[in-house]
């Protein structure tokens, strides 16, 4: 049996073009829950634009149910499981994926979710197809999201690598970053959206910042060749300049948050470095940032943090919050501080975040959000 794109209940930001939808942000996705023996899906990528160590890679997460009527299909987290069932690297520009077989006929809920990150080897689904038969939720609605569960309030995280769950499956000056080692799945946002029970969209790029991206020591001018404020209010970016198309902005009625939370700052230290009017530009920019987020969706609360790669920064993202504050004190807003992560929790690829430190202050930014869930 052949399933169609609007069978599938869709998570995240995700884009047609050509008769294909591309999930490419951390943690974008689809559902489907089925009765049989084998589901089969037709995933497409572009591995000749990327070496090996950046190529598309998805995950797949398998429920078994004891019966159809389990699945009501009114939140992401409903049978969730604990663990990653099996994961695919893209390394064709058309990827065949065996995401469920079995022997004897089962129920399961399936979700398939992009691991490696947006900037890199792409995820545009084709076709599905199964050995069964297709089991419609006993409430909400296929195919446009996390939208339709009006229920379930919303929380956007907006970020850089560490939101990306950059690294966390690599060891520090052991491994090379590779996007294997990638689990959004593993790091703070989902997991913060996860304690509350929230649905989420995580919009996040490795090296990105508010007025640069990352520049060694020796440079002294920014990188704004990719910055938060020029790529988040489009689908996707970095798709459509690989196209060679205009970048579509994102519809705010697809998920219209009641949370975000924004994690950018990491990067844009490499260039301020201590120099007062490159802070200030960073304190200038993080406050436009969070007047355009206020503007585009003017009823949700908005919580700044930063601090766990280094914390440089952190005192400036108060100084922003407090200048947004000022001239919009009726929005809810507010910074936290996380801790730097400690060499007794792990160390990733590159320095980055261990799985355990993205628990620790993922409990962080659940107690500073919970009073507004």
């Amino acid at each position: 049996m052949k399933v169609n794109t609007n069978d599938l209940k869709w998570y995240g930001r995700y884009s047609d073009l050509d008769g294909i939808r591309y999930f490419d942000y951390s943690a974008s996705g689809f559902e489907f829950c089925f009765t049989g023996k084998k589901a089969v899906a037709t995933i497409l990528s572009d591995p000749e634009l990327f070496d090996d160590n950046t190529k598309g890679v998805i995950g797949v997460y398998v429920s078994e149910l004891s019966s159809n009527d389990e699945y009501k299909g009114t939140s992401f987290w409903e049978h969730f499981p604990q663990n990653l069932t099996n994961r695919f690297i893209l390394l064709e520009k058309e990827n065949v994926c065996t995401l469920f077989e079995s022997d004897e006929e089962k129920t399961v809920l399936i979700k398939v979710l992009k691991l490696s990150e947006v900037n890199f080897g792409c995820a545009g689904f084709k076709s599905l197809e199964i050995d069964g038969k297709l089991i419609a939720p006993q409430t909400g609605v296929l195919g446009a999201g996390v939208g339709d569960c009006d229920s379930k309030l919303k929380l956007e995280v907006i970020g850089d690598s560490i939101t990306c769950g950059y690294g966390i499956e690599g060891v520090f000056e052991k491994d090379v970053f590779t996007t294997k080692q990638q689990r959004p799945d593993l790091a703070y946002g989902f997991l913060t959206a996860k304690n509350l029970g929230l649905e989420f969209n995580l919009v996040s790029w490795s090296g990105i910042g508010i007025i640069s991206k990352y520049v060694d020591a020796s440079v002294e001018v920014p990188d704004t060749t990719v910055v938060m404020p020029s790529v988040w209010p489009y689908v996707d970016k970095s798709l459509s300049l690989r196209r060679g198309l205009e970048p579509v902005v994102w519809n705010e009625e697809n998920f219209s948050p009641d949370i975000v939370v924004i994690h950018l700052g990491t990067n844009d230290a490499s260039f301020v470095r201590n120099h007062e009017d490159r802070r200030l530009a960073y304190v200038c920019g993080l406050r436009q940032f969070l007047e355009a987020i206020h503007r585009r969706s003017p009823k949700a609360k908005i919580c700044c943090c930063l601090g766990v790669m280094g914390q440089d920064l952190c005192a400036s993202v108060e100084e922003a919050v407090n200048q947004f504050h000022g001239d919009f004190k009726n929005v809810p807003v507010k910074a936290v501080k996380f801790p730097v992560q400690l060499d007794e929790d792990g160390i990733g690829a590159d320095w980055h975040p261990s799985a355990k430190t993205h628990e620790k202050i993922a409990k962080i930014l659940f107690d500073a959000l919970k009073e507004w869930v």
